[in-house]
């Protein structure tokens, strides 16, 4: 805890009396975070090779945020130094202070509120930091043990522990424990599985996501009809949530929505326009105990809080920072982790292995080339997808190539879109009616 402690010092001694009057603080903001993090990986079937070796880390790290007294601001990253020179921070205060600027609207620095009760910490985690790491070479010699013998694997497990600090010059005060643990693994980069929550996996887990890609890569091996202009295309859960990064953040973003960079204008939010379909509805929920998106608090001092951003099919609200908020007029809301904690949820929503067998000409899209091209705020896509499955009568029966057009907005929109669930996915496979055809 020493940056935290340091930090807290000068910005108090900054606030109260500083050595220069042009120092001085009216309010600032501090987050900083403690990690210590263990992790394995495989190359080209090698556990532990010069490439991926097991390591340990741990660090501290962190951001301030500073208002001075004329009603600038400063923002800047911050480390432990390296050496004990008593005059770095002044130092830092100084190229911080000449770093300022005016943002009239970033300035405010909300008081204190109680926080959730949100469960973000395993203690089995814990433990595989103090020593107890067997499990992750368990996990790494079952993977080459039981993988198809002719597949080149790549692999990684991570397992982190740490603290988070958020101090405030209103008065918050927060210090709380976090984990994390993600596992990845791919087989000839055709098809791979990823594991990333707060806790460790539960029995079946593992096992589930490692049977359901071991099938995938077997029927990638067998040649499939190509699609016609019938075939129904269906998402993988890791392609929705690609999707959603690529066309749904950025559009929802406050910032953007204000200065009129996205797909919906700040009136519709107001207004609650209509833009999915009406058994469509898209929520961020920081307070599911144990998931990579959850949290106690946002980087700047807001209490994690449930927030529905489109419900069915309605716009409700754009994800608000303060700065956002105080331009928009009301409270901050929750804020997403990339992706994590950001759900897309359907009113009729069906476990995936029953909707696999209603599906007659079909094609699973794993995933796609070149998404990070398409233009977000039209929502339009035009995408390879050279390593997909075919689905024939309910039954995946092999491996096509195909390319995909259409827009991603209109999906949503769309009445035909259905959704549906598997247990070892956040987000859903997303059954869909586009344009599709064979490479």
């Amino acid at each position: 805890m020493k940056l935290i402690a340091q930090l807290e010092d000068l910005l108090y001694q900054s606030q109260q009396a500083p050595n220069k009057e042009e120092l001085r603080l009216s309010a600032w903001r501090i987050v900083v975070h403690e990690s210590e993090t263990v992790a394995l990986g495989i190359k080209d079937n090698s556990p532990g090779s010069v490439y991926t070796p097991p390591s340990y880390r741990q660090g501290e790290s962190g951001d301030v945020f500073l208002v001075w007294a004329d009603g600038t601001c400063s923002q800047a990253m911050v480390q432990l130094p390296f050496s004990n020179n008593p005059g770095y921070w002044h130092q830092e205060l100084e190229q911080w202070r000449q770093a300022s600027y005016e943002d009239p609207d970033a300035i405010h620095i909300p008081a204190p509120e109680s926080l959730p009760l949100v469960a973000v910490e395993d203690r089995a985690i814990k433990k595989i930091i103090n020593g107890e790491d067997k499990i992750l070479f368990e996990q790494v010699n079952g993977w080459l043990s039981d993988k198809p013998s002719q597949a080149k694997m790549q692999g990684s497990i991570q397992a982190a522990w740490g603290y988070r600090h958020v101090r405030t010059s209103t008065g918050l005060a927060v210090t709380y424990q976090q984990s994390q643990f993600v596992s990845w693994f791919s087989f000839d980069s055709l098809v791979g599985g990823g594991f990333a929550k707060r806790r460790l996996f539960r029995p079946g887990e593992q096992e589930g996501l490692w049977s359901q890609t071991v099938n995938q890569y077997e029927w990638m091996q067998k040649e499939a009809t190509p699609v016609g202009p019938k075939t129904q295309v269906i998402l993988a859960p890791s392609m929705t949530e690609d999707m959603l990064r690529q066309f749904i953040l950025p559009n929802f973003s406050g910032n953007r929505v204000i200065e009129g960079q996205g797909a919906f204008s700040k009136e519709s939010f107001i207004n609650h326009t209509p833009v999915f379909d009406e058994q469509v509805s898209l929520i961020i929920d920081p307070l599911r105990p144990l998931e990579l998106g959850s949290y106690l608090v946002t980087p700047e001092g807001i209490p994690a809080n449930r927030t529905v951003l489109v419900q069915e099919g309605q716009l409700k609200t754009p994800f608000l920072k303060v700065k956002d908020a105080v331009r928009w007029g009301t409270k901050p809301t929750a804020i997403p982790q990339g992706t994590a904690g950001l759900y897309l949820k359907h009113k009729t929503e069906v476990p995936w292995v029953e909707a696999l067998k209603g599906v007659e000409d079909g094609v699973l899209v794993l995933s796609v080339l070149g998404l990070h091209t398409q233009d977000s705020v039209s929502g339009s896509y035009s995408l390879s997808a050279p390593h997909s499955l075919r689905i024939i009568k309910g039954q995946i029966v092999g491996r096509t190539d195909v390319k995909l057009t259409g827009n991603f907005l209109a999906d949503l929109a769309a009445p035909t879109t259905k959704m549906a669930r598997s247990d070892l996915d956040i987000h859903p496979y997303l059954i869909i009616k586009t344009g599709v055809q064979t490479l």
